[in-house]
């Protein structure tokens, strides 16, 4: 559960709500600046997908020394359960969508393969969690590039040797030409749009969203900023259309409703669900391309 404190109380949104918006950037992406690849529906599986693991555990907020538990928060235990199940479900779906997905989550817990380096190095209690899913990751890489996975992947031998630098240390092989590392930053981008749009009541939560591929092979930092209204400028502009709208649903409850987890279940569903629109457009005198 993503969890806001509002000026009254406190906005939620469902792992699985959250990851339905990064699948919706998913869908819209490619510019001229930021190419779309093809073949393309396992990154949309991946985006779509990445946290159905928490479907089930979302379906109450949480409560802990009287405030609702954010998923930043959560027992290390807890946590890598609900990844597990996830990659688990993903995999089963698309191979390398899955490949992408234990990516995402052993990077949490990994600095992200040094895309985020000031994060802490991996806790004792998720180094066997990152362990087990670097080991999946080669798995998934070998039978797809034996084609015992399905029709034709992205991955390519390249893969091989790129797994086993940020394995071993976390950065790109220098000669790297492959597309898997620019498919996991791609993930990586629409993860964080998303939360942008999900951690706070009062968009943007993060005002630059960086390393993220382009077609030129260059990285980019998108700048994100209101602009009133519902309204949002992505600077430089990654999607195929502009302007976009992209919706998430939201519960907010009083903060009178954390006295106990029993009350705070029933004035979430209470609440029912609101759907959030934003309205994302590139800045003045940029354009997107038409799908």
């Amino acid at each position: 559960m993503i969890v806001a404190e509002t000026a009254e109380g406190y906005q939620f949104v469902t792992q699985p709500d959250h990851a339905a918006l990064a699948g919706q950037f998913a869908d819209a992406w490619g510019s001229a600046s930021f190419d779309r690849p093809d073949p393309f529906d396992s990154l949309a599986v991946a985006a779509y997908a990445h946290d159905t693991g928490w479907r089930t555990y979302d379906r109450r907020p949480r409560l802990a020394d009287g405030e609702p538990v954010d998923f930043r928060e959560m027992p290390a235990d807890t946590w890598v359960d609900l990844y597990d199940e996830g990659i688990d479900a993903v995999t089963g779906m698309d191979a390398y969508a899955g490949l992408l997905v234990s990516m995402h989550g052993a990077g949490l817990r990994n600095q992200r393969y040094g895309l985020s380096p000031a994060w802490p190095e991996t806790p004792a209690t998720f180094r066997a969690f990152v362990d087990r899913e670097q080991r999946r990751q080669q798995r998934l890489l070998d039978a797809l590039l034996d084609g015992e996975r399905g029709g034709p992947a992205p991955a390519t031998s390249a893969d091989r040797e790129l797994l086993r630098s940020l394995h071993d240390a976390k950065r790109v092989p220098d000669d790297y030409d492959g597309r898997l590392w620019d498919d996991y930053r791609r993930l990586q981008a629409w993860d964080a749009l998303s939360l942008s749009f999900c951690i706070t009541d009062s968009p943007p939560g993060y005002g630059e969203i960086d390393a993220v591929p382009t077609t030129g092979g260059d990285d980019a930092t998108l700048s994100v900023a209101a602009l009133g209204d519902g309204t949002y400028r992505v600077d430089p502009y990654p999607f195929a259309t502009a302007p976009l709208t992209v919706t998430v649903r939201v519960r907010t409850v009083d903060r009178g409703a954390a006295a106990d987890e029993a009350t705070l279940a029933r004035a979430y569903y209470d609440a029912g669900l609101e759907t959030r629109r934003f309205t994302l457009r590139p800045a003045d005198g940029a354009a997107a391309a038409d799908k």
